[in-house]
């Protein structure tokens, strides 16, 4: 019995003064995750778009937009509409995204971000080969712009229908 109420006296010690209130100094800043806000929403309405080769919101994205796309930094609205259209125009056919998780998540010091996470499918226009790649893209939103966008995949597929295009269109 003394074992007993030893433990839990133990326990309610702990449970008393082994956490730090939210407001108090030290304590871990919180975030608030959302999946049914209009910025998740704006983010899933970018990917269909994106499938069906329209591009009438791309004003979501700030004109001066920061790109990191794997180890490449660029800038600007106009270059990464460049390399999303490419895709449509000249390297896959039947794009589709599958398996597509967003969330928007809303920090204490006031920055939003909004994050993806997909598989992306397509049929290589000169190769004929069919591609499968996992990604992830943070999305991160500055006066109701994208301001800066991080993309995450693997690159082989792209370098290996890129490759096979230019290959293709030298001798013209």
């Amino acid at each position: 019995m003394n074992k007993t109420l030893y433990t839990l006296t133990l326990c309610a010690a702990a449970m008393l003064f082994g956490c730090a209130p939210a407001d108090q100094d030290g304590a871990m800043e919180q975030s608030t995750v959302r999946t049914d806000d209009e910025l998740t929403a704006k983010i899933e309405l970018l990917f269909d778009k994106y499938i069906q080769n329209e591009w009438d919101v791309m004003d979501l994205y700030a004109e001066d937009v920061v790109c990191k796309i794997n180890n490449v930094e660029f800038s600007g609205r106009d270059n990464l509409m460049g390399g999303f259209k490419m895709h449509h125009d000249a390297l896959y056919s039947n794009i589709a995204i599958k398996d597509m998780r967003i969330q928007s998540e809303y920090w204490n010091d006031g920055e939003i971000w909004s994050r993806s996470w997909f598989t992306w499918t397509g049929d290589g226009q000169t190769t004929g080969d069919s591609y499968s790649n996992r990604g992830h893209f943070g999305y991160k939103w500055e006066d109701g712009r994208i301001a800066e966008l991080h993309g995450y995949w693997s690159e082989d597929a792209q370098n290996t229908e890129a490759a096979a295009y230019a290959a293709a269109n030298a001798s013209e």
